[in-house]
């Protein structure tokens, strides 16, 4: 009862789990047109500052904000970086990119009291095939000795949404710890 009740009253954890909710679908849209993502992401960013002047009801919910915080700023980065070299995501970055979609569509599950476990387990494997994912991508693509300006951009890239990943899972950590 107290964490549906931390829900409803916490402004620090309304706004990371808005922030999360929509960043889930979100990444559909922005693989699309990645150009999008300092439009998308400036409301979220503006709600997590405003919430972190609330007064926190747990130490937790104050670290849960900084990792939200820190997660909505490097995926904004990477789609902009995106972007930025007019490239789209090649495959594992897709594959990886679903595998978050879906992790952010987990994280309300780890504040339900009957749901916690289970949540956080599919987060864990969700996270963990996605950097196995990147770490094979990254490896392939420091391994080829074609076109390495090429390469370079997308091993750049998935460090980048590995960065991603290791900000979420912080963030889906101080959730489960509230």
């Amino acid at each position: 009862m107290r964490k549906f009740w931390l829900t409803l009253t916490d402004a620090r954890i309304r706004a990371v789990l808005k922030a999360l909710r929509a960043s889930g679908p979100g990444i559909g849209e922005l693989v699309k047109e990645p150009a999008a993502a300092p439009a998308f992401f400036r409301p979220l960013r503006a709600a997590l500052a405003a919430a972190s002047a609330a007064p926190a009801s747990s130490p937790a919910a104050s670290r849960a904000l900084a990792a939200a915080e820190d997660f909505t700023v490097r995926l904004e980065n990477f789609f902009s970086y995106l972007a930025l070299h007019k490239t789209a995501p090649d495959a594992p970055a897709r594959e990886a990119l679903l595998y978050l979609q879906r992790a952010c569509g987990e994280a309300p599950g780890l504040l339900s009291p009957g749901g916690r476990a289970g949540a956080a387990a599919g987060i864990r494997g969700l996270c963990a095939g996605a950097h196995k994912s990147l770490a094979l991508a990254r490896a392939a693509a420091g391994s080829s000795p074609d076109g390495f300006p090429q390469n370079l951009k997308f091993s750049s890239i998935y460090s980048g949404l590995d960065a991603v990943f290791n900000a979420y899972e912080s963030c889906a950590e101080a959730l489960f710890k509230i």
